[in-house]
């Protein structure tokens, strides 16, 4: 999900291991033309060192969509701290915030906030 003043746009990427590159390639041009106030994201890794995920696809997208917003908004339960996936998606310092429950390890939301990042426990 993306955030400008005025408007809130969603995006949503699946690409099959048999399918043409070519969506990826298309969507992550269109969203280099694009700035937005915030973008909110899910991930499938979370650690001081980043964000990760399974998917190469969903990783293109995914640092598409950073490095056209301003702010970072991570959405993560908590089986996804200190869980690396395949693919590297950005540093933790390219994200503001992770949002996650309560009931988030200390351990892993301390070593985020001691790299900069601000957790917030709902």
């Amino acid at each position: 999900m993306f955030v400008c003043p005025s408007r809130t746009f969603g995006c949503s990427v699946s690409v099959r291991p048999t399918s043409d590159p070519y969506p990826v390639a298309s969507a992550e041009a269109s969203l280099a033309a694009l700035r937005f106030d915030t973008a909110i994201l899910g991930c499938c890794g979370l650690t001081a060192d980043g964000l990760t995920a399974y998917d190469l696809a969903d990783a293109a997208m995914k640092r598409a969509i950073i490095a056209s917003a301003h702010r970072v908004i991570v959405v993560a339960d908590p089986a996804k701290f200190a869980r690396t996936a395949l693919a590297f998606v950005a540093p933790i310092s390219a994200i503001s915030m992770v949002v996650t429950t309560d009931d988030v390890a200390e351990d892993d939301a301390n070593a985020l906030v001691a790299a900069g990042t601000i957790v917030h426990r709902a």
